[in-house]
């Protein structure tokens, strides 16, 4: 089986994040930190309550 390598994407409430240059989801106290490949960072709050590989999907709950 292949999959493809194509952009997941980060689904909170209303709003999808486009995980296009994402390179790490770190946990922190309240949420989550993004940190994309040119090292900038983004935090969201929330947790992660599903991870969908097949439809290439996180959701933040």
């Amino acid at each position: 089986m292949c999959l493809d390598n194509g952009t997941f994407l980060l689904i909170n409430n209303d709003e999808e994040i486009s995980l296009e240059h994402v390179a790490s989801i770190l946990p922190t106290g309240g949420g989550l930190k993004l940190v994309d490949v040119f090292g900038k960072s983004r935090e969201i709050s929330g947790s992660i309550s599903e991870i969908d590989l097949l439809n290439k999907r996180i959701v933040i709950g």
